[in-house]
C-alpha cells in the first residue's frame, strides 16, 4: 500500500460537524491541509454572523491546531505552520435575504462558498428538489456577479439541473459543486448527471464527490473498491483534474439535527429527504470512512484500486487547492 507523504496536500472540500477538541485534533493529527466547514443551511442574517463570531472564538481556543484562511496562502502557510485551515461555508444563500450589498459584508467576514440554493427554491435560484427548476433569477444574476468580483465561490451542491447550468454559463469564474457524485454511480436526487459534469469541467468548474451515504451506491454499506471504480469511470468521462473530495461528514450531531437540515423552518410537515423508509436519523456511514482524519487513508485506497499515486495526490488536495487559487 503506498506510503503517504507528509508534504501531501489534503483538503476536504465539505464537512458539517459539530466541532470539538477531539474533531480537530483528529483532523490535526492526520495532517489535513485544510477544511471547508459549513456554518450556515437555514439561518437568517443574524444567525449566521453569529455563527461566524462562534467560528472565531473557536480560532482562539484552538488557535495552535487550527486558523482561519481568507485565501490560498492562508491555506499553505497553515500546512507550514502545521495547522488546519478552515475555510467559511454556506450551504444555502438564506443568510443575504434579497439583500446584494449582505454579499460583501459576509465575504468581509470570511465567507468564501455559497451555495445559491439548498434543496428548495431561493430568491437566486431554482433547489433539486423542486418539481420545476427556475433556472437562475435576475437576483441571482447579480449575485454571482457579486460572488465572482469578490472572489467567493459559487457552490452548485443542492441547486437542481437548470440552476446548474445557467450558473455555469452565467459566472465568469469557476463554478463549484463541492459534495455530490455522479448519478451513474447512484441515483440519487443530490448526484449530477453526465451533461452537467462535462460542461461544468468545460468551463473549468470542480465536484468533490461524496461519502455522504444517500449519495452512494448501496448507501453505508458501499465499499471503498466501488468507490475507487467511480473515481476511475468519472475521471475516463471529465479527466483527472478537477476532482477532489467534499465528504459531506456530519459528525457530533444529535439526530434532531439531520431532520432540521431537511426540513428547516420552511414547512410544518416532516420532510424525509432522501431517505427512502422515512428514517429521522443520520444514516450509517461507511465504515472506512467516519472521521476527518479518513481522507488520509483514501490516498492509499485510491492506489490500492489502480489510481496512480499522481492522480491520487491531485484528488485529495491539490486539485482543490489549484481551483481555489482561482478565487482568493
Amino acid at each position: 500500500m503506498s506510503k503517504i507523504s507528509e508534504d501531501i496536500i489534503l483538503i476536504d472540500g465539505l464537512e458539517y460537524c459539530n466541532w470539538n477538541r477531539n474533531l480537530l485534533e483528529n483532523a490535526h493529527l492526520a495532517g489535513i491541509t485544510a477544511i471547508h466547514a459549513t456554518l450556515v443551511y437555514w439561518e437568517n442574517t443574524e444567525q449566521s454572523f453569529e455563527k461566524i463570531n462562534y467560528w472565531n472564538k473557536l480560532f482562539k481556543e484552538h488557535r495552535d491546531i487550527i486558523v482561519h484562511a481568507r485565501n490560498t496562502k492562508d491555506i499553505t502557510d497553515a500546512k507550514e505552520n502545521n495547522k488546519v485551515a478552515i475555510i467559511f461555508g454556506f450551504q444555502n444563500s438564506a443568510p443575504i435575504a434579497n439583500d446584494i450589498f449582505l454579499v460583501e459584508k459576509f465575504f468581509d467576514a470570511g465567507l468564501r462558498f455559497m451555495q445559491l440554493t439548498y434543496n428548495n427554491q431561493t430568491p437566486l435560484g431554482g433547489g433539486c428538489f423542486e418539481p420545476k427548476d427556475s433556472g437562475v433569477s435576475r437576483f441571482g444574476h447579480a449575485v454571482i456577479e457579486e460572488m465572482n468580483r469578490l472572489g467567493m465561490i459559487v457552490d452548485l451542491s443542492h441547486a437542481g439541473k437548470q440552476t446548474c447550468l445557467d450558473a455555469i454559463n452565467i459566472s465568469k469564474k469557476p463554478v463549484a459543486i463541492s459534495h455530490a457524485n455522479p448519478s451513474f454511480f447512484h441515483k440519487s436526487i443530490r448526484n449530477i448527471d453526465k451533461d452537467v459534469l462535462k460542461k461544468l469541467v468545460n468551463n473549468n468548474g470542480f465536484i468533490g464527490l461524496s461519502l455522504y451515504p444517500y449519495h452512494l451506491k448501496n448507501l453505508g454499506k458501499c465499499t471503498e473498491e466501488d468507490f475507487c471504480t467511480m473515481i476511475k469511470q468519472l475521471i475516463n468521462i471529465i479527466g483527472d483534474n478537477n476532482i477532489g473530495i467534499g465528504s459531506d461528514l456530519c459528525l457530533n450531531w444529535p439526530d434532531e439535527v439531520v431532520m432540521w437540515m431537511r426540513n428547516g423552518q420552511w414547512t410544518k410537515k416532516i420532510d424525509y429527504g432522501e431517505s427512502k423508509d422515512q428514517n429521522p436519523k443520520w444514516p450509517e456511514l461507511p465504515s472506512w470512512y467516519k472521521q476527518p482524519s479518513d481522507i488520509k487513508k483514501l490516498y492509499s485506497t485510491m492506489c490500492k484500486y489502480d489510481i496512480s499515486e499522481k492522480t491520487a495526490e491531485k484528488i485529495i488536495g491539490l486539485n482543490w487547492l489549484n481551483f481555489m487559487k482561482n478565487h482568493f
